[in-house]
């Protein structure tokens, strides 16, 4: 303990939120007809090129959470260590520090040609594609799996909203986005790398509510809320209600071309495959290689998705 006994470490490690919150993805996945799919780069048989003709790229970087305690300031001030800042920052600005959970960038592979983050944020070019940060709002491994557990899997129709159903007709009883009130998905933070960085001395800290995120540097960082839950629940009312475009398999891979560019990365390598869907899959796969960033892949059929569209116009 000794300097930093305001510490709390997770017993989480990257590799076991990755497996499990992919996993759980999984699960949420539509019997039978769908209008959409979310698929993991890492499932081998699939068909879904052939099936869908539109998607929404998802890049994820997992983190675990520690934690901090909450700010008293002594009599003495002690120098300022970067966590003692969040502490101190947090406290000043008023926000949730009791406790306060956090993540550190991951700091630069010895041959790597950028950090992590700025390849996740080079990701991130909505409504193409989207990249976050996720990791537990809790250092409890008991709760953490308990709410892995229980809840609504396996459904054969997992997308209920809370508010409204949707129905095409051939459905009656519609889909609704579950996303929102999974337990499971609830108890995760998801953040958008706002900036590039020059080293990897930064941090997210943010409460077990899984609001109050701030920036250190600092700064505060609005935009919430910012659960896991949130922002699925998000990506599939804007495909529903309009509110953007659907876009394509060859617009996704503008995206990861571009990004290569920036990296001064021949794409040719890289981007091969017998068709775009192929190529998209296999650039997810080099991320998570050389950045151990995970790719997931919204897929969409237009047709269903239109129906959807037009009844909920009705």
């Amino acid at each position: 303990m000794g300097r930093e006994k305001f510490k709390t470490k997770s017993s989480f490690s990257e590799a076991q939120v990755e497996a499990d919150v992919a996993m759980y993805l999984g699960w949420c996945t539509a019997l039978n007809t769908q209008p959409f799919r979310l698929l993991d780069v890492n499932e081998q048989k699939t068909g879904a090129d052939k099936k869908f003709d539109a998607i929404v790229a998802i890049y994820i970087q997992f983190k675990k959470s520690d934690a901090l305690a909450e700010w008293h300031r002594p009599k003495k001030l002690p120098e300022m260590s970067p966590l003692q800042s969040i502490r101190k920052f947090r406290s000043e600005k008023e926000l949730a520090d009791s406790p306060t959970l956090y993540f550190k960038l991951r700091d630069k592979a010895e041959k790597a040609i950028d950090f992590q983050h700025n390849v996740l944020y080079y990701n991130n070019k909505p409504p193409i594609s989207y990249s976050i940060y996720v990791a537990p709002l809790t250092l409890n491994r008991d709760e953490y799996y308990n709410d892995l557990c229980c809840g609504p899997r396996f459904l054969s129709d997992p997308w209920v909203w809370r508010r409204q159903n949707i129905h095409d007709g051939r459905h009656p009883s519609g889909w609704t986005s579950r996303f929102d009130i999974q337990p499971f998905l609830r108890k995760h933070i998801s953040i958008i790398p706002h900036e590039t960085v020059r080293d990897s001395n930064h941090f997210y800290a943010f409460s077990e509510m899984g609001d109050d995120v701030s920036w250190h540097s600092p700064g505060i960082i609005n935009g919430g809320p910012f659960r896991l839950s949130d922002f699925m629940s998000r990506r599939i009312h804007e495909i529903f209600s309009e509110e953007q475009p659907l876009t394509t398999v060859d617009e996704a891979l503008s995206v990861a071309t571009s990004v290569l560019n920036q990296l001064n990365i021949d794409s040719v390598n890289i981007l091969n495959g017998e068709n775009s869907f192929d190529r998209l899959k296999n650039y997810g796969r080099w991320l998570h290689k050389n950045f151990s960033i995970r790719q997931m892949i919204l897929c969409l059929d237009k047709e269903e998705i239109q129906k959807i569209r037009f009844n909920l116009r009705r």
